[in-house]
């Protein structure tokens, strides 16, 4: 490897940490590419003087809450050595590890609201679990030092696409450009221009600085077989690819070489994850999408293609987020059973009662059934007793099946139902009237129907 290329990008860097009175903010994913970026930097900044260490250097790493277990485990040992090192050398580099809001996390979305498995056709996760934790602190400390440099490990020979939208930005004097959507925040990538291996011959011959050892980094890799997902911070980055250094239950590619390969190596603990992701990306097979998702959109109007011409469905059913959530609670039963060294936790109470509260309020599910699944897959019994209670139960849905002729029936008086005891006790009820309203307005014909119609004005427009 060509040594003064090293040199070149580290005397770089402290040009650019020099020139603007702008604190760091380093995007770290625990990869290769965001590992040898911290590095160089770190190594550039110990070259200036204490004194004009006058930027600080924030280290961010998103933890998506469902990172593989294998994977995070060593992220989080190497963001405390690096905390601990920047202090102990006297570097002004703090650690933060973002986590994305409650009602964004993968599951409240996906078990909670139906959201379908991510697919390259929707892929709602990138947004809500990476863009918008690290926005939200890049956001932070541009209100506090009005601007910012988002130093990320983005290399044009990573892929087609990434040399595309590297080669398309408009850069300053020094080679940064200013972020997508955040107008005070500028993206420097100081190691664009490497080449993979020059990227792994920088970080096997050279030291870690913050204590760690870039080997162990390479022996994730080995295991993998696969690449890395990168730090997002806005739609234009590429994200993930084909690459699974990741989500577990990422089913943006159709098979999870990297999982598989790491059970292959020896962590058979691991099988229960591959199977829950095995079972989601099932769900994407175009022919399966009526048997686990509902025709209705979740605004409650049928969903149906540009050209009118069929179905196009909406969110999971409830009884199949019934069973995602209790087959997820087996897995993490098994896993903490298998190794519970590893601390594994697959989903935590707080979105277990997120999903209780969506579930209730929005699909009416009288049953209130995450205590009764917690229960039935731990054997334990459910922590949290809710602040209202449940009026009805599950006699009393399977009375309203009974009564009722069809899904739908079932569906709209239990919305009725559970809107007047919403409104119970109140001196008031304003509102109420244009709340039933909407409710009627929703789709409440069956699929059958739905199907019927559009099929007949198929053919009416056929014969024109």
């Amino acid at each position: 490897m060509d040594l003064n290329k090293i040199k070149e990008i580290k005397q770089h860097i402290k040009k650019v940490y020099s020139t603007y009175a702008r604190p760091f903010v380093i995007g770290f994913s625990g990869g290769k590419d965001s590992t040898a970026t911290l590095q160089m930097v770190w190594d550039a900044i110990k070259e200036i003087p204490n004194k004009e260490r006058t930027n600080n250097i924030h280290v961010i790493c998103t933890d998506t809450l469902v990172e593989t277990p294998y994977i995070i485990t060593y992220i989080n040992d190497t963001l405390e050595k690096i905390s601990k090192s920047a202090i102990s050398q006297n570097l002004p580099i703090t650690v933060h590890k973002l986590t994305p809001l409650l009602e964004k996390t993968f599951w409240v979305n996906l078990i909670g609201k139906g959201y379908p498995a991510p697919s390259q056709q929707f892929r709602w996760c990138t947004e809500r679990l990476k863009i918008n934790p690290a926005n939200r602190f890049i956001e932070e400390q541009v209100s506090k030092s009005k601007e910012v440099t988002i130093v990320l490990g983005a290399r044009s020979a990573e892929s087609s696409s990434r040399q595309q939208v590297l080669s398309k930005l408009k850069r300053d004097a020094l080679g940064l450009s200013k972020h997508a959507s955040l107008p005070e925040a500028y993206v420097y990538t100081p190691i664009e221009n490497l080449t993979t291996d020059e990227v792994w011959t920088y970080l096997l011959s050279n030291k870690c600085t913050w204590g760690g050892n870039n080997r162990d980094l390479a022996a994730i890799y080995q295991n993998a077989d696969d690449g890395e997902c990168p730090m997002v911070v806005d739609k234009s980055t590429p994200s993930c690819g084909n690459s699974r250094f990741g989500c577990w239950v990422c089913t943006l590619v159709k098979k999870d070489t990297t999982m598989q390969n790491l059970i292959d190596s020896g962590e058979e603990w691991m099988t229960p994850l591959f199977e829950f992701r095995e079972m989601l990306s099932e769900t994407q097979d175009p022919s399966k999408k009526p048997t686990y998702r509902n025709h209705k959109r979740r605004d409650g109007q049928a969903g149906i293609v540009r050209d009118g011409s069929k179905l196009s469905y909406g969110p999971y059913k409830l009884k199949w987020r019934k069973t995602f959530l209790k087959e997820l609670l087996s897995a993490q039963k098994q896993i903490q059973e298998e190794r519970p060294d590893v601390g594994f936790t697959a989903i935590s109470l707080d979105e277990l009662e997120m999903i209780r509260k969506i579930w209730r309020e929005e699909s009416h599910d009288w049953q209130d059934s995450v205590p009764t699944i917690y229960k039935e897959v731990t054997g334990e019994e459910y922590p949290i007793t809710p602040e209202d209670g449940v009026t009805f139960t599950n006699d009393d849905h399977q009375l309203l099946e009974n009564l009722c002729e069809s899904e739908m029936q079932v569906d709209l008086i239990a919305r009725l139902i559970d809107l007047e005891r919403s409104m119970e006790g109140m001196s008031r009820r304003s509102g109420i009237i244009n709340k039933i309203n909407r409710i009627f307005n929703e789709e409440w014909r069956t699929k059958q129907e739905i199907q019927e119609e559009l099929e007949a004005q198929v053919e009416k427009n056929d014969n024109k």
